[in-house]
């Protein structure tokens, strides 16, 4: 079967000692594109899967980036990358906080504005859904999913956004048990999100067994770039 990696990133910085845990040194970040380059991956986004007919129309070597959060940092250094390398990118954004600060955090980051969201060339960065006020799914209730989804809508209309129907989840949590979890599946077909992106650290087979339950590779600040060709391989790595 063919696989397809899903790479998921958060902050990128320039301070050396900063690089750790979700944050990410943008040198470290070019080193890993280079080897993609080198190494003859294609990046996709998600609109362009939803397009093919059939698993035989995915590129020899696929690749999905994924970036969370829209943190500013992302638009002023992880984008230039991008373009310097001609990848393609997948941005998704917790709207309420969008011009703000990640005050789900500790309100230390800047978010990239609704004009620099737009300025981004959209045959490089797709942007898609994280929720609006970046909560939980599996803490909340069903009308309180429906009322995030509203506020979602309500926000994408005003400000005229192109946002895809894909939805990467909060802190990479969706309900798990049922009967709630099959609720939860149903509501996003209702929304018409085509596909849900949790976090699970592993490569995703081909055809897909579960669209709304897709892995992504959580990339570190501390990985080496062996580390990272290993995850690209191998997915979760326990010996490491």
């Amino acid at each position: 079967m063919s696989r397809l990696p899903i790479l998921m990133y958060h902050n990128i910085c320039k301070d050396p000692t900063s690089s750790i845990g979700l944050s990410l040194r943008c040198d470290k970040l070019e080193a890993q594109f280079k080897y993609l380059v080198s190494k003859g991956y294609t990046t996709l986004h998600f609109s362009d899967i939803q397009r093919f007919k059939h698993v035989d129309d995915f590129p020899k070597k696929p690749i999905i980036i994924t970036f969370d959060d829209v943190y500013l940092n992302q638009y002023e250094l992880a984008y230039p990358l991008l373009e310097k390398y001609n990848l393609k990118a997948c941005f998704y954004a917790p709207l309420a906080y969008v011009g703000g600060v990640d005050s789900w955090n500790d309100g230390s980051a800047s978010l990239m504005s609704v004009s620099q969201l737009k300025a981004m060339d959209p045959k490089i960065v797709e942007l898609g859904l994280h929720s609006f006020e970046h909560r939980p799914y599996d803490s909340l209730s069903l009308e309180s999913i429906k009322q995030d989804f509203k506020k979602c809508k309500d926000f994408i209309s005003k400000h005229d956004l192109n946002i895809c129907n894909v939805l990467a989840y909060p802190y990479g949590k969706f309900p798990r048990n049922e009967p709630f979890k099959s609720v939860f599946i149903n509501e996003l077909l209702v929304q018409d999100v085509a596909f849900g992106l949790r976090i699970g650290n592993r490569l995703n087979l081909l055809p897909f067994k579960n669209n709304h339950e897709l892995n992504r590779l959580d990339i570190k600040g501390e990985d080496s770039l062996l580390k990272f060709k290993l995850k690209l391989k191998l997915g979760k790595l326990s010996l490491f």
